[in-house]
Parts: structure tokens; C-alpha cells; sequence
């Protein structure tokens, strides 16, 4: 008893001590902040600064994002890789949209749950794919959707396939090309399985997620 109080008393203290010294801003937890330095590397560090940047202007509270257009409209674009004539509406889309207002998700489903809820939104598709192309899913940041549809929570974020035998992302699966590049993760209620369905507001294009995962 003596022993778990002990370690208590150390892990308080060094929860205090983290509370004094590791800067927080408003849309973060203490937590939150603790994870990030536990977990990130380079990579992560930088794919947070570049949001924190796009994020700058932004607003407290949630809001949607406006989309004017068709669905294929709200998926995430890279404008390098578009000839000339698209790229210049695709910019004026970005443009016009207020991303701004997005807020990073505290809790995102990490790359294990996104893959799991990817297999049942694909009827198992992806699970052949996973087994027998060497591929895995990994997401990329994640924002806050208020499109909740009735459930707990919703997070819209980019997702990419990573060759585990390349060592880097690739376009698609050998065959049908049945994956976009984005999509919703919603929870049903608090802790329960996240699930996947098609994306319902139009985030930024994640390109620290594929500087990552390039060889």
C-alpha cells in the first residue's frame, strides 16, 4: 500500500512539474501535449507546426466548413501533381474555403484503428489487399467534424497506403482502386470501435502525411 501511494505521490508530482513547464494553447490538453512528446518524431513534429500555421486564424468553437460543388469536391488534392488548367480552380477551391475554422482532433483513431474500420467500410476488401500486397493504412491529422450524424464523436482526416516492403506510400492497390484519400472516423458512443464512412467536409491535403511515409 505504502508502495503504490509512493507512486502515486511521483506521478503527481511529475504531472505538476509537466503542468508548469509544457506550453499548452486553448484547443490542446495537458495530456494531449504529454502524448506528443512521448510519441512524436521529426515528422510529426513538423506535420503538427504546418497545421498549427494553417491553423492560426482559426475560430474556438467548431464550425462546417463551405462546400459548393459535388462530393468529389470535398476530397484533399495536390496541386503540384495536376496539369495547369486544374490546378488553378483547385487553388481558388482552397481559397475559398475557410480552413481556418478546422480544429485538430484531441483524439484521433490511430493508424490501427483507421485500418480496422477501412476493412469493414470495404466489406474486407482491404484485407486482402493488407495480407497479400504488403500494404497497411496510415492516417494522417485528423479534424473535428461536426457532422456527428448522432454519434459521440467525428474526425475527418487523409489517409494514405504504405508499402511495407517498398518502405513507402504507393497510388493504390494492384487492381481495383476501391480507396480514396480521405474519409470520416466516427465512435458511437465514448471508448466504443471507430468506424469509417465517406468524407462529409473538405480538409486541406495532408502533405506531411506523405513526406513521412515517402522513401
Amino acid at each position: 500500500m505504502k508502495r503504490v501511494l509512493v507512486i502515486l505521490f511521483i506521478l503527481l508530482v511529475s504531472f505538476l512539474i509537466a503542468a508548469f513547464f509544457i506550453k499548452v494553447n486553448k484547443r490542446e490538453t495537458l495530456l494531449y501535449k504529454i502524448q506528443q512528446w512521448v510519441t512524436y518524431d521529426t515528422a510529426d513534429w513538423e506535420n503538427y507546426e504546418n497545421n498549427k500555421q494553417l491553423l492560426a486564424a482559426g475560430a474556438t468553437e467548431v464550425t462546417t466548413t463551405e462546400v459548393v460543388g459535388v462530393e468529389d469536391d470535398l476530397y484533399p488534392v495536390d496541386t503540384n501533381r495536376i496539369s495547369p488548367e486544374f490546378r488553378a480552380l483547385e487553388i481558388e477551391k482552397i481559397r475559398k474555403t475557410d480552413f481556418g475554422r478546422l480544429v485538430i482532433a484531441k483524439l484521433p483513431p490511430d493508424h490501427e484503428d483507421a485500418q480496422i474500420a477501412l476493412i469493414h467500410l470495404t466489406d474486407r476488401k482491404l484485407t486482402d489487399v493488407i495480407i497479400n500486397q504488403k500494404i497497411n493504412i496510415k492516417v494522417g491529422t485528423c479534424f473535428e467534424n461536426p457532422k456527428t450524424a448522432g454519434n459521440y464523436r467525428c474526425v475527418s482526416c487523409m489517409i494514405l497506403l504504405y508499402n511495407r516492403e517498398k518502405k513507402s506510400w504507393v497510388e493504390a492497390p494492384n487492381g481495383e482502386n476501391f480507396l480514396k484519400n480521405a474519409y470520416d472516423f466516427y465512435q458511437a458512443s465514448e471508448g466504443d470501435i471507430w468506424q469509417a464512412r465517406e468524407l462529409s467536409m473538405r480538409i486541406p491535403y495532408d502533405y506531411a502525411l506523405i513526406a513521412k511515409y515517402s522513401k
